[in-house]
């Protein structure tokens, strides 16, 4: 057994401590459940928790369940044409347009092929009547010279009448002398007949004849008249002209309701075939969609086994791509449902601890025993935590007090704070009062916890043993912070140090007890190290220098404003930060009559 010493109460330590731990909340707690002892032994009556219920609404995690058949929307009530419609009517536009273009194209092609065939046609006519014209007159004008020095009028109807024999094309030839007299005419006109207003000049121009559009061919006629030339006229006919004109519109028309004709033929042979086609891709492309589309509707009604299935041939790589994306998302969506299942059945589980931690808590009313009032309170950083206190008297006058934080969170921590505190407090009843102090009892509770965590589980405890009529207090620790003392009656600081390793990581740690004598007025503030690790929005920690400034400012309130008052002060302190510790504070005040 170690040695035990006996100390006066020294001063609180400075804040060493550096790791960092957000703002508690505090929680609500429940009356407590003592544990009656087992032998005929004097009872001795321990509750011991780790235990705090978090504010409402702090659970974390919701229970998906998928939709019901009523719940899925009515897709029938969409309007709008289906993808296949949109494809065969865009492709049915789009051929439409084509091949009007086309049939635009070729009809004005056409017509400009003949407009410009007939005017070159109309060109070479008339340049070979002006031609044949302009040789006629000419040879004419050479043979005539004497003819008209003779007045010689047979040879010109003669020769005149020859010239229209000759070539069908010339309907009339006519010769005047220098005064504008008709000496000779193809059709037997009046030689005396007048020059009609003709000017003795060569060129040539269209005019009628018997009601025939011709073109007609002036020549000089020189004869060696002192009064001036003479003239030859030829009038060639355009009926040849005006024949193959007709033919060349006539085969225009024909050409083009030949083409318009074709091109109505195409566009409907396009159509069908493009409509052929786009159904038959649209329907390659559509069926994959309303099956994928009826998997998306079995899995919104619940079936999470509804998959794609099929590689989709020729619907694309998009379509192939989104089956494959669905697939794996159903697969998210089924996993991600688990977890929820599961996380739902831990929470149901820790909310069973959490309801177990509340029975076994000490609660939040304070308890009175003589002239000691305590008063404690674990707030969780989750559903369930890894601190615990305890407080039992153990004896008429004597009373123990405990306080622990297990390394780590969650549930495994809470279910080995909640056993190793319970079997202890168990344990506890089996042993005479009188042979209670604080290293027998962070002794067992250190065997306790190795056997039940087997090492893998440490934890940091303090306990006290206060004889409530004297005031004189038994401690021990194993890596715990100090607890602070302050006499209300002279506002002087002091603490309760004790040295020992963490609990639970042997069986065979050995931990020594100190002892001291509490004053009238004295307020022994045990807590752990989240209260004093909680850290502001700039990293700050909160620290046993605000902690003292916290208990004397509010020392004359009673036990438990006292604690209310430490747990609002560094929740003021953290304002919104997170908590990620557990935090725990007894305060005991010692107020024995004058």
């Amino acid at each position: 057994m170690a040695n035990k010493t006996t100390s006066r109460l020294s001063a609180v330590p400075e804040d060493a401590s550096q790791t960092s731990i957000p703002a508690a909340r505090e929680g609500t707690f429940t009356g407590a459940n003592p544990i009656e002892p087992t032998s005929s032994h004097q009872s001795i009556q321990f509750t011991s928790t780790t235990m705090a219920t978090p504010v409402a609404g702090e659970m974390t995690g919701t229970i998906v369940a998928p939709l019901e058949a009523g719940e899925l929307p009515d897709v029938a009530s969409i309007k709008g044409m289906r993808l296949d419609q949109i494809l065969l009517m865009s492709t049915g536009l789009l051929v439409i347009l084509i091949v009007g273009m086309i049939a635009t194209l070729s009809f004005i092609s056409t017509r400009n092929q003949f407009e410009e065939t007939a005017e070159q046609f109309t060109r070479q006519v008339q340049t070979q009547a002006q031609e044949l014209g302009q040789t006629v007159s000419q040879a004419l004008a050479v043979t005539s010279t004497t003819a008209v020095r003779d007045n010689d009028y047979g040879f010109f109807r003669d020769v005149t009448k020859s010239i229209v024999k000759s070539n069908k094309n010339i309907l009339r030839v006519q010769i005047y002398d220098a005064n504008g007299t008709l000496m000779g005419s193809s059709n037997d006109e009046q030689v005396t007949k007048p020059f009609d207003g003709r000017s003795a000049v060569q060129g040539a121009g269209t005019a009628f004849f018997n009601n025939q559009p011709v073109f007609e061919f002036q020549e000089k006629l020189d004869y060696g008249s002192q009064v001036g030339s003479g003239l030859i006229v030829i009038s060639y006919s355009q009926a040849a002209l005006e024949e193959q004109i007709k033919l060349l519109v006539d085969s225009k028309s024909e050409a083009l309701s030949k083409t318009l004709i074709i091109s109505l033929v195409l566009g409907l042979g396009f159509m069908v075939f493009a409509s052929v086609l786009v159904a038959i891709q649209s329907h390659r492309v559509t069926r994959p969609l309303g099956v994928l589309t009826r998997k998306v509707m079995q899995l919104a009604a619940g079936d999470l086994n509804a998959r794609s299935t099929g590689q989709a041939s020729g619907a694309g790589r998009e379509v192939r791509t989104l089956g494959v994306v669905f697939n794996h998302m159903a697969e998210r969506i089924k996993v991600l449902l688990e977890d929820v299942r599961v996380k739902a059945q831990l929470e149901r589980e820790m909310s069973l601890a959490r309801t177990v931690q509340e029975t076994l808590s000490p609660g939040r009313e304070a308890l009175q025993v003589g002239p000691l009032r305590i008063a404690g309170v674990v707030v969780t950083a989750d559903a369930c935590g890894g601190d615990w206190w305890f407080r039992a008297p153990l004896d008429e006058q004597r009373v123990a007090i405990g306080i622990g934080d297990v390394t780590g969170h969650g549930l495994s921590t809470a279910l080995v704070a909640t056993s190793a505190t319970s079997g202890f407090a168990s344990a506890m009843t089996m042993r005479e009062p009188d042979q209670l102090n604080s290293q027998v009892l962070i002794s067992a509770l250190n065997i306790t916890l190795a056997h039940l965590g087997r090492g893998e589980y440490q934890m940091s405890s303090a306990l006290a043993v206060i004889d409530t009529q004297t005031g004189f207090i038994d401690y021990a620790a194993g890596g715990h912070p100090a607890a602070c003392v302050y006499n209300r009656v002279a506002g002087q600081f002091a603490s309760l140090p004790a040295r020992g390793p963490l609990l639970g990581a042997s069986v065979a740690s050995q931990y020594s007890s100190r002892q001291a004598q509490l004053r009238p007025g004295d307020i022994v503030v045990w807590f752990s190290d989240g209260l004093t690790e909680a850290r502001d929005a700039a990293g700050k920690l909160y620290g046993n220098q605000r902690l003292s400034a916290t208990v004397q400012a509010n020392s004359q309130q009673s036990a438990e404003g006292l604690r209310d008052a430490i747990l609002a002060d560094v929740r003021a302190f953290s304002a919104g930060q997170p908590q990620r510790d557990d935090i725990t504070v007894v305060v005991a005040e010692f107020s024995p009559a004058s």
